[in-house]
């Protein structure tokens, strides 16, 4: 676009007001320079001074992150260097054939005697406070740092893991009383059979005085209230001889400390609501002159929950100081700087100005001149513009309009693609468990056994008869066979029923296939089916994700025979219907999960098949949104299944609609059918 040119002082007139407005310029030159000038010093200034402050955070902040990796490589070095410490310790215990026969014989006595000596000086030189021996079954045969405690059955999580492996596993633990303790636990097997655990514990609260050494500044061993029981820390506290600190803070306590004295600010961020997760976020603490850099730790158990921190405190009063000094520094001498152009163009442009005025009047002659000329052409300039101008706004428009056709065209069939894509893979959820199942299947599969036992008779050669009747394995043999028949025989009715489950499941992503394409041509298919069949083939396409959620399927379904259905996108609907409820009953704790599948005939004309869950239900002002295209509450989901579900019933004329009470209240979706009248019954 072109624009008219403009004179160099404006629209000029051809009277003697010329001269008057050249004596006006020049004189107010000098104000119009200095006060820009003046103004951009002033901003120079404060972009200096906000540069030196962003450039004292981001050292400080860098101060704070290498402090951090620090922390979190000296806790790493630390804890590995205390793991291999318990192993080199629990490799000779095992090595001891005195140990191992008291073991062997169940004998806490002679366990505590031959250990309780070799724990004190392991807890004297390495902190290593616990050791348990433990039986195959889990049970403590002997707790060496508390004889009078055993029996009990040990599910920690670490013992579990070692036990579900059979290696070493190790890991943090935190018990309610507060005691956060780092556990190695060994499984120890003689000649290939497991007789039993042992295991080694430090707490952490011992470890607390290497870390603290190392570090630069103080330092707090903090834990989360929410992972504590208040009335167990308080007595596991008065046993141990120490004073109790639980109202110090709202949601931590200090287990440990290094200094007493914590400043207001660190003292008010602590006292602040944190929350289950706390917080890692580096902070500076202000305490009347002294300024506290804080960096936090997370301390994490051995199921990646964070159940407290270390929290170290270091005094950078002197190096904030020096940072204001700084700036300080720079902002004078640029404020200096400053003063100093702005006095010498004052004097410049006073001379400046007094040459202007002199010229400005001999220019006046030669401007009157021009000022006709230029008044034409800035005329036609403007004329030739306005008109370039919608001509270009013109072209734009015919572009916009021709886009936004393209746009609606796309979007069209992305939506569309997107439904497809959504059902498909809830389909492909259920191929996915049901391959997994007959992988799973062959893999255990006790056909191998019976290729031995094949392999045993044929061995035999003409002696299998005697074999069979005399030797002992010959005597068994016949039985093993029978058994590992029993057990092929339910191998192929397991692989059978998932291949038939897969087989179904191709068909329903034909079906779906197929749905779509109707879509395009604008028809579908209706065929005789039963609800509660339908149903059935829903529920089997989802069973494996079912009983592994523990989800508990009540049906209801009122006696009809087979009405007219669009058998795919009935199955489609019920799908996603059933997945929907499975996710809302998967934050279920400690409640078994219930899912209802009801089909009535409310008239003779219409069926009504509904699913109902008891799961986390749906906010009121949530129900008339689910069902719009993008629309989720789900961290995973895409917005696409209801609204996929929701077109489908509308295009067989049917209607998808939602009902809850309210979060955790459950909720219900309802599928209401027509039927033509002469098949209704």
């Amino acid at each position: 676009m072109t624009q008219a040119m403009q004179p160099p002082y404006g629209d000029l007139r051809l009277d003697s007001g010329f001269g008057a407005d050249a004596r006006e310029l020049t004189s107010g030159l000098r104000m119009r320079i200095l006060l820009p000038l003046a103004a951009a010093l002033l901003l120079l200034v404060s972009l200096v001074a906000l540069l030196m402050f962003l450039a004292r955070g981001e050292y400080m902040q860098q101060q704070a992150n290498d402090t951090g990796k620090a922390m979190k490589s000296l806790l790493v070095g630390l804890t590995g260097q205390e793991v291999q410490t318990m192993q080199s310790v629990q490799d000779m215990l095992m090595a001891d054939p005195r140990i191992l026969h008291a073991q062997l014989a169940r004998d806490p006595r002679m366990l505590l005697g031959l250990t309780s000596d070799l724990l004190l000086d392991l807890k004297r030189r390495h902190a290593i406070t616990h050791l348990y021996f433990i039986t195959p079954d889990r049970k403590v045969l002997l707790r060496v740092h508390e004889p009078d405690h055993a029996g009990d059955r040990v599910d920690r999580f670490v013992m579990m893991e070692a036990e579900r492996s059979g290696h070493v596993a190790w890991g943090n633990e935190q018990g309610t009383n507060g005691a956060f303790t780092l556990r190695v636990s060994a499984p120890w097997f003689v000649d290939g059979q497991l007789i039993g655990y042992i295991e080694l514990g430090a707490e952490l609260e011992d470890l607390f005085a290497q870390i603290t050494n190392t570090v630069d500044g103080q330092a707090l061993l903090l834990l989360n209230k929410h992972f504590l029981d208040e009335a167990t820390y308080r007595e596991y506290q008065k046993r141990r001889g120490i004073h109790e600190n639980w109202d110090e803070f709202r949601d931590v306590i200090v287990l440990s400390r290094s200094t007493a004295d914590i400043p207001s600010g660190v003292h008010d961020y602590l006292a602040g609501p944190r929350g289950p997760e706390g917080t890692q976020q580096p902070l500076q603490a202000t305490d009347g002159g002294r300024t506290t850099q804080v960096v936090e730790q997370a301390l994490l158990n051995s199921r990646g929950q964070k159940v407290g921190s270390l929290l170290v405190m270091t005094d950078v009063t002197g190096l904030a100081r020096t940072w204001r000094l700084a700036a300080g520094g720079v902002i004078l001498v640029f404020a200096l700087i400053g003063g100093a152009l702005t006095w010498f163009f004052h004097r410049l442009l006073s001379r400046v100005q007094r040459d202007v005025a002199g010229r400005s009047e001999r220019l006046n002659q030669a401007q009157a001149t021009l000022l006709s000329e230029q008044v034409q052409r800035q005329r036609a300039q403007r004329e030739l513009a306005a008109q370039q101008e919608r001509n270009v706004l013109l072209e734009k428009l015919r572009e916009t309009q021709d886009e936004l056709v393209a746009a609606a065209r796309q979007a069209g069939r992305a939506e569309i693609a997107t439904n497809v894509l959504h059902n498909v893979g809830n389909v492909l959820n259920s191929i996915n468990t049901s391959a997994s199942v007959v992988a799973g299947t062959l893999r255990k599969s006790r056909l191998g056994g019976l290729g031995r036992a094949a392999t045993m008779l044929r061995d035999q050669g003409e002696d299998a008869g005697r074999f069979l009747a005399e030797d002992d394995k010959g005597r068994m043999l016949p039985a093993y066979l029978a058994a590992a028949t029993a057990a092929l025989a339910e191998e192929h009715r397991d692989m059978t029923s998932e291949v038939e489950r897969l087989v179904k499941s191709v068909e329903h992503v034909k079906d779906i296939v197929a749905t779509q394409q109707s879509h395009a041509g604008g028809s579908h298919v209706v065929e005789a089916v039963e609800p509660a069949e339908l149903a059935e083939e829903a529920l089997r396409m989802q069973g494996s994700s079912l009983a592994r959620h523990q989800v508990e399927v009540v049906r209801d379904y009122a006696p009809m025979a087979a009405v007219p259905l669009d058998r795919g996108r009935v199955l489609q609907i019920l799908v996603n219907l059933i997945s929907n409820a499975k996710h809302a009953m998967a934050g279920l704790a400690g409640q078994r999960a219930r899912l209802t599948v009801r089909i009535e005939q409310p008239e003779p004309q219409r069926l009504r098949i509904s699913v109902h869950d008891e799961g986390e239900g749906i906010p009121e002002e949530n129900l008339t949104r689910i069902f719009s295209h993008g629309f989720t509450t789900r961290r995973d989901g895409h917005g696409f299944g209801l609204h996929s579900c929701a077109l489908a019933a509308r295009e067989m004329g049917a209607a998808l609609s939602a009902a809850s009470d309210g979060p955790g209240r459950g909720a219900s979706f309802t599928l209401d059918l027509p039927l033509p009248a002469a098949r209704a019954a």
